[in-house]
């Protein structure tokens, strides 16, 4: 018997209301078409006010008393509700007796527990809360307003506590905090406001500099989407659809599942970009062995910081290296390491042996980050993306962000050059941190119209200096008697350490014999910088004779015919290596050019801070004027003449860049962006002024008495960093090393300091403004050679002309975002984006995508490319057809800020609305299109007619789907009329008792695979449309054409699935046997067990023998339903349909069965659980009689 269109029904299920119980079992009551309420009840008034979620689950059966397959069998909603604050939305479980609360735990499964987050769970918290803290590194993101997290206590535990939680409000505030009683650290304790209060106490954990969280305490998790449900639902179409489009345009991918309320949220004077954490590296790796002790109790220490991907350790013939934060062998996972701090920490055994260890010395510093984008564009658009990022990120701080169906995923470098988001699914690649390339394949096809954002980190304002030999020295500054200074050749150092020492300084001024060093007579100071150190306290005693000094100025005294300076002592005689002569010198800037000149200032460098405008040279003894070792000039020392060159060449700062291509943009075609790499040095004629600012003088000792003295000093040794330059020393970046001992590393606070076998032991200080160390122990008799073998100083901030952010929230008000950014000169400036989106004011252009938050700006400004050729951001293919060319003005990074007013969503009670919204998207919508997934394309057309018998109505289109009758009454027909769908006609046959006029309903339809799905509504398939599908007229929403996804379902037929018997049962539902086969065997081949559409019911079965020939039979959810016996058939009977739910032949038996023998088998009905989820927008009423339109779908067998 074939299918017909009555025999395919919706049935209700046991129970249709929002209660835990709700759902179940399919009864065999029809859900009647075109009848008021027939599936959700009327919405009441507080639904209106607070919005609501009801579930009413519902099946879709085959009734026929065969197994007829109904074919492909799918359901949509073909047409939506009326009213705008009203949704229906479909999924299902494929589960034939579930319950509403297993179904909305499915729902509520949209986020799910994540990795761990880089943060812990602040001290303890109580139930009732509504605000957690956080405690995490300064370095590390901190939750976005609307981000879900979750707590987890005891996890895995039987004790175990659980929350998922919603950010409402986010700040972060930088503390210090101290360890080992004098020691400080930095770290942000981060604020979050949640939507529901705790319901739990959850144990936190204290402060720690190691971040880590104390033991047992409670974990915070992030979430990551896993999308457990699929879910269908309808959008009418916003642009007509003609026949052979392969594309229509929808008015959202979404449905809403569960009630939003938006409010609005201030962003006030934030900056586009977290500061992210960036390592800053030494030159070059260094080496040295240790024999520490190392267990999983006690934590093995590098001198300081460590760069991602440059340790290795040799030990008890096995090699350690680092991989992402982890330390591996080749056998596996042993520990983790904290780059920060260069703190290992070993998971299991020990290692006391000698451990030789490589790494690269590096400190991390908060800097705001480089960015660039990658415009998808429908021709751009695609899964794999390979690229450049120049100038090349640091390991670790590259990330690739990119849009999916309105959601951002994130992937990033763990710092071993794999790109690796929260989840696997977000993606996977790879960055190649000696070139810049990375290779991408993203989880998903990006939106069109978006962007890939790449951010990453560079030391642009840093120099590693190279590794070199410093020695400790101590500046002896004397004291003579006024008017008197240091004869030339007379002074000497006397200590004690292992017997006396003693140094003397030579007319030249040179030290010499148990020290180095220099004496600079008119500035009475000694430079001591013994050979080998003494003991700490060890007292100088220096001796020297004492004579008459002079210091003569000369007002801008002129040059000679060859181009020097010439000037005479006003005593005449000056006694041989007392002299010192002073002059000052102005740099010139023009070797840099304009443009360069100004991003200079724009980066907070002036140059007279970085070039000493005054000059100090000396004599020899022997005549000569030296500065710097170079001989500049002579002295006549009976006559007091001085001639010298005054002009010096010096080295200044440069930026380096250049202009590089970052892809093609539909709104201003190729886009260029000036690359900037860092500071480089370059040299630069430093000239005596012409004009009346120059100046000259002369200190020097003359002809007198003089007189003997001695004056003592305790060895206080110090030493400069980098000798020669004055810029600041980036913090965490020093390390020295010295014969005997480990090596000094810098703890970032401003101490030196060496780990040895009885832990950390103080060096000295570090002065990081003027790179100034400060000794206060050593060993004695170490050699005083101390290897600088890291050191990084840094100038100015990093500045950028591109920037490609996402606001912290979204969607924003149109018309809302203001950027403010400052200059050098002009100060603090503003500009506003209009309600298009546009960004556009002089020197700064740009967009904003409202809906999405993504921000681009570009501060420059469109010139004419001839005469700039030679500038430093010229490209020729930069230049466009009108000659024009974009002319880079960057901005320090570090004073970009916005505003902007953002729609956030108000967290909804989960008791009215009827579900947890906390683990679902905030805005409450989940997408109803997928690619891969099937969507229909429908239109309904409407006559209203009075009809008669033997009347045929056209209803002027061929191929229908569907028609229906609807009486004046509202009441649907269904006899009385034959159907030609191909030929698009009606005729009637017997009237009778119609309301007339009728309605009659035309349907077309085209069913299609989806091939891609855009957020702007805008979904592809795999084939043509063969309809027309116009939109709606006359203000009537329901004329229009709309597109549904469908909830496949597939081949509906009963069937017995599994057929198997078993010695005994003991009470466990297994679809396999358990324990033994019994000795007697059902022969289901020649009497099969038989079942209809009709009766069957989804479900496991067993036939359990009471005795030799009795038995009872048990359905897994509905219980004993029959006894029976070997000798007779058995067909118990389904009570929801009034047939049995399978035949169990007698023949089938044979002999042989005992008690506690069961047959097992498991039957497959010829239904679909639908669950039907109305969702109600808070809201007053604006349709008083509404209604929406299911559809089954499906193809029968042709007689």
């Amino acid at each position: 018997m074939p299918i017909h269109s009555g025999d395919v029904k919706l049935l209700k299920s046991a129970v249709m209301a929002d209660v835990p119980e709700g759902g179940g079992a399919p009864t065999g009551i029809t859900i009647a078409d075109g009848v008021s309420n027939a599936i959700f009840p009327d919405i009441s008034e507080l639904d209106r006010a607070g919005g609501r979620v009801n579930l009413r689950k519902s099946f879709v059966s085959v009734q026929t008393d065969d197994t007829d397959t109904y074919f492909g069998a799918n359901v949509i909603v073909a047409e939506p509700p009326k009213d705008p604050r009203v949704s229906v939305t479909l999924f299902s479980t494929e589960r034939t007796f579930d319950t509403r609360e297993q179904a909305q735990t499915r729902i509520e499964a949209y986020l799910n527990k994540g990795p761990e987050w880089a943060g812990y769970l602040f001290e303890n918290h109580i139930a009732g809360q509504r605000v957690i803290q956080l405690f995490q590194r300064t370095t590390d993101a901190i939750p976005n307003v609307g981000q879900t997290l979750v707590l987890i206590e005891n996890e895995g535990l039987s004790t175990q506590k659980e929350q998922y939680i919603r950010a409402t409000a986010v700040s972060s505030v930088e503390r210090t905090f101290t360890y080992n009683s004098d020691q400080d650290y930095k770290a942000a304790v981060v604020t979050v406001d949640i939507s529901d209060a705790l319901r739990y106490d959850f144990m936190g954990s204290p402060a720690t500099r190691t971040f880590t969280r104390a033991t047992n305490s409670t974990k915070v998790r992030d979430t990551v989407v896993a999308d457990a449900g699929t879910y269908v639902g309808v959008v009418p179409l916003t642009q007509a659809a003609a026949v052979g489009a392969f594309t229509i345009k929808g008015a959202s991918i979404y449905t809403q599942l569960v009630p939003s309320a938006q409010t609005e949220t201030p962003i006030s004077f934030v900056p586009p970009y977290a500061a992210a954490g960036l390592p800053v590296p030494g030159a070059s790796p260094v080496s040295y062995s240790a024999t520490h002790a190392w267990t999983t109790t006690i934590k093995f220490n590098l001198p300081g910081g460590c760069l991602p991907g440059s340790l290795t350790i040799q030990t008890d013939g096995i090699t350690i290296f680092d991989d992402a934060g982890l330390l591996k062998t080749a056998s596996g996972t042993i520990g983790t390491i904290d780059y920060a701090n260069g703190i290992l920490t070993l998971n299991s055994g020990s290692m006391s042996n000698s451990k030789a260890i490589t790494y690269t010395p590096a400190a991390q510093i908060l800097r705001a980050p480089q960015s660039s984008e990658v415009p998808v564009t429908p021709e751009s658009r695609s899964q794999s993306y390979v690229g450049t990022v120049m100038p090349i990120a640091q390991p670790g701080t590259l990330s690739i962000s990119y849009m999916a169906q309105g959601r951002w995923y994130v992937l990033s470098d763990g710092g071993n050059g794999s790109l690796k988001g929260l989840d696997a699914s977000y993606g996977a690649g790879t960055f190649n941190r000696n070139t810049g390339a990375y290779v991408v394949t993203l989880g998903a096809l990006p939106d069109v119209g978006s962007s890939l954002i790449l951010t990453w980190n560079v030391p642009t304002q840093e120099t590693q200096q190279p590794a070199t030999t410093l020695k400790a020295s101590q500046s002896l500054v004397l004291n003579p008697p006024t008017g008197l200074a240091v004869q030339p050749g007379s002074l000497s150092v006397t200590w004690e350490f292992n017997g006396t020492k003693t140094a003397t300084a030579a007319t030249s001024g040179e030290l010499s014999g148990a020290a180095s060093g220099s004496l600079s007579v008119a500035q009475h100071r000694v430079d001591f910088a013994p050979t080998v150190l003494p003991s700490v306290g060890t007292q100088l005693t220096v001796n020297y004779v004492a004579g008459p000094k002079q210091e003569d100025s000369f007002a801008h005294p002129s040059r000679n015919g060859s181009g020097s300076v010439p000037v005479t002592a006003s005593l005449a005689s000056i006694v041989p290596g007392s002299l010192e002569v002073e002059w000052n010198t102005l740099t010139q800037t023009t070797g840099l050019g304009v443009y360069t000149l100004k991003q200079i200032q724009e980066m907070g460098i002036g140059l007279n801070n970085w070039v000493d405008p005054t000059q100090i040279a000396r004599d020899d003894g022997a005549g000569n004027l030296l500065l710097n070792g170079i001989t500049i000039g002579s002295v006549d020392y009976a006559t007091g003449a001085v001639v010298f060159n005054p002009d010096v060449t010096v080295r200044i700062p440069s930026p380096r860049y250049s202009a590089q291509s970052i892809g093609w943009a539909w709104s201003v075609g190729m886009m260029y962006r000036l690359n900037y790499a860092g500071i480089q040095y370059i040299s630069a004629p430093s000239l005596y002024p012409n004009d009346e600012s120059g100046y000259v003088k002369l200190r020097y000792n003359s002809a007198g008495s003089t007189s003997n003295h001695t004056e003592t000093f305790q060895f206080q040794p110090a030493f400069k960093l980098v000798p020669g330059v004055n810029a600041q020393v980036v913090t965490g970046t020093v390390l020295l090393s010295i014969t005997g001992s480990q090596p000094w590393g810098d703890n970032g606070q401003g101490t030196l300091r060496e780990f040895t076998t009885s832990g950390w032991v103080t060096r000295g200080s570090i002065n990081y403004l003027s790179g100034d160390v400060a000794l206060t122990s050593w060993t004695a008799g170490a050699t005083n050679a101390i290897t600088r073998a890291s050191c990084v100083t840094t100038v100015g901030e990093n500045i950028s002309s591109e920037f490609v952010f996402r606001t912290g929230a979204a969607p924003l008000r149109p018309g809302s975002l203001s950027i403010q950014y400052a200059r050098a000169v002009g100060g603090t400036q503003s500009v506003t984006a209009g309600i298009d989106g546009a960004i556009s004011a002089t020197g700064i252009t740009g967009s904003v995508d409202y809906q999405t938050g993504l921000v681009r700006v570009r501060f420059g400004s469109q010139v004419t490319a001839t005469g700039n050729e030679s500038e430093p951001w010229y490209a020729a293919e930069a230049v466009g057809s009108d000659g024009k060319i974009f002319k880079p003005e960057p901005v320090a990074a570090s004073s970009l800020r916005y505003s902007a007013v953002a729609y956030s969503y108000l967290p909804l009670d989960a008791d009215l609305l009827g579900i947890d919204p906390v683990r679902l998207p905030s805005d409450g919508r989940v997408p109803i299109f997928r690619p891969g997934g099937f969507a229909v394309v429908g239109h309904t057309g409407k006559i209203t007619t009075s009809v008669s018998n033997g009347q045929t109505v056209d209803c002027g289109r061929v191929r229908l789907s569907r028609v229906r009758v609807v009486g004046h009454d509202g009441a649907v027909i269904n006899t009385g009329y034959t159907t030609d769908l191909d030929a698009g006609t009606v005729t009637f046959t017997s009237v009778s008792g119609y309301s007339q006029p009728v309605t009659i309903e035309h349907r077309v339809e085209d069913m299609a695979v989806v091939r891609d799905v855009q957020i702007s509504g805008e979904v592809s398939f795999t084939r043509a449309l063969t309809h027309e599908y116009p939109l709606a007229t006359g203000g009537d929403p329901s004329s229009g054409s709309f597109v549904a996804s469908a909830l496949v379902a597939g081949d509906l037929f009963s069937r017995v699935s599994l057929v198997f018997d078993q010695a005994s049962w003991s009470g466990a539902w297994s679809d396999s046997i358990s324990g033994s086969a019994a000795t007697a065997t059902f022969n289901n081949t020649q009497y099969p067990i038989r079942v209809t559409n009709r009766g069957a019911l989804t479900e496991r079965w067993i036939v359990r023998f009471t005795n030799s020939t009795s038995f009872e039979v048990i359905g897994e959810n509905v219980g004993v339903i029959a006894t029976g016996n070997t000798s007779t058939d058995c067909a118990p009977n389904n009570p929801a349909t009034g047939v049995p739910y399978f035949y169990l032949p007698a023949l089938g038996w044979g002999n042989g069965w005992a008690t506690g023998n069961v047959l097992r088998f498991n039957t497959i009905g010829a239904q679909f659980p639908v669950w039907v989820v109305r969702t109600v927008q808070q809201g007053p009423e604006s349709v008083p009689d509404d209604n929406f339109t299911l559809l089954i779908r499906g193809d029968v067998d042709t007689p």
